[in-house]
């Protein structure tokens, strides 16, 4: 199976999970924009997990979600999907994906994953800010530009400390809070 046909199987069994999850009292009663974010939170990790990582569910733990989660997750994501609304809901989601996967005997540490989620909640609610995808953003296409391979991680943190020491305006906005 290539990664096209893969890509579609995974989207089908996908919608066959949404499809009962949103079935469930606390989703269904979620408003229409909630349920759309929910369902692009549980498409995105999943398609990420099982097609960009090749691991079925019973082979997620926690250093898997926390590499879907804070690796890739926002990468993935439409502009327009990336919103705080949709960060909010990212806890409740998976925790309903790994309870509903759980409970069809297709996770079998889902208990634990739970657990893992509750404990990073805040962290996965905080994924995204606009000044660091701006400056993450700017970062990697200078790399890019300068040809560094960003799978060479000291290679990475090299040219970081490089462009922060070029750029030192871009690392003091990142910390700065303009609400003040």
């Amino acid at each position: 199976m290539d990664k096209m046909e893969q890509f579609q199987a995974v989207g089908k069994e996908i919608d066959q999970w949404l499809e009962q999850i949103m079935q469930e009292p606390d989703v269904a009663h979620l408003d229409p924009a909630q349920q759309q974010d929910l369902d692009t939170i549980i498409d995105s990790f999943v398609e990420i997990a099982v097609v960009g990582l090749g691991k079925q569910p019973e082979q997620w733990d926690d250093q898997l979600v926390g590499e879907v989660m804070f690796s890739r997750f926002v990468v993935l994501l439409e502009k327009d999907d990336q919103t705080q609304k949709l960060y909010d809901l990212i806890p409740f989601a998976l925790k309903k994906l790994f309870g509903y996967l759980g409970s069809q005997k297709k996770l079998p540490n889902a208990s634990h994953l739970i657990d893992w989620v509750n404990i990073n909640a805040k962290g996965l609610q905080s994924l995204y800010n606009p000044k660091f995808d701006d400056f993450y953003r700017d970062l990697v296409a200078a790399m890019r530009r300068e040809g560094i391979d960003v799978k060479d991680h000291q290679a990475v943190n090299d040219f970081t400390k490089l462009y922060l020491k070029q750029h030192p305006q871009a690392g003091i906005v990142l910390y700065t809070d303009q609400d003040q």
